[in-house]
């Protein structure tokens, strides 16, 4: 499996947002969301490869064993790039061997690859439902499966949107309204702005407010604590 980085710190995003936990970034992703630069270039651009380390499952699982003792972690959370680039098996036997020890999971997906059946029920998923300002598909016929799964699973799951502007916004809340009510009710939904980009929270949480949407506001603590975009954070 390609590794970027492994290393333990604050949940900035999502449901356990404040948490301790020990992050597995993969290396590699499918896309480039050429609207705004990614935020971990080391973990997706080719350039980085020769940075990446070839781990076997259970190698993975000695690093993370070893960094979450260092930390008191119990949560581990798959990221990158894309997680589910790398192969089914292993991820599926790196899953396994993880609980195994008592840890929970969750990873950070963009939802274009079709979650295998094992991962719904055991791996706590967040999905970025890409827009617009990305320069990626919003209306990527993958996620709408994904998200059928997630409302079906015996986990609870999460999508967030991330905007960099009015249009973004719009487009979020039009792909959320278009979905079932209980597909709606079953999933967490999250909200925030690109770092940098030309809309802020505040906007963000007016214009939620405005619409009555069952939200809640992303906003990264960990670039509130850190310097934005400080690998290792």
């Amino acid at each position: 499996m390609r590794v970027s980085e492994i290393y333990a710190s604050v949940q900035g995003e999502g449901p356990r947002v404040g948490e301790t936990t020990v992050f597995l970034r993969f290396g590699g992703c499918n896309l480039r969301c050429p609207g705004w630069p990614c935020d971990t270039q080391h973990a997706i651009d080719p350039a980085f490869r020769k940075e990446w380390m070839v781990l076997s499952p259970a190698e993975i699982v000695d690093q993370v064993d070893r960094t979450a003792k260092l930390a008191g972690a119990q949560m581990v959370t798959f990221t990158g790039g894309e997680p589910f680039l790398q192969n089914n098996a292993n991820l599926e036997q790196l899953t396994d061997m993880l609980q195994g020890k008592g840890y929970g999971i969750e990873a950070f997906t963009n939802g274009t690859f079709l979650y295998p059946e094992w991962a719904v029920d055991n791996i706590s998923m967040i999905m970025d439902w890409k827009l617009p300002g990305s320069g990626e598909d919003p209306y990527n016929e993958v996620r709408y499966q994904n998200i059928k799964q997630l409302d079906e699973s015996i986990l609870f799951h999460s999508v967030k949107f991330v905007c960099k502007d009015e249009e973004d916004f719009d487009t979020a809340a039009s792909l959320w309204s278009m979905l079932p009510e209980k597909t709606r009710r079953a999933i967490h939904w999250y909200y925030g702005k690109v770092w940098n980009g030309d809309v802020t929270d505040a906007q963000l949480a007016a214009w939620v407010m405005q619409n009555m949407l069952p939200w809640k506001l992303n906003v990264q603590l960990h670039n509130y604590i850190w310097p934005a975009n400080e690998r290792g954070r």
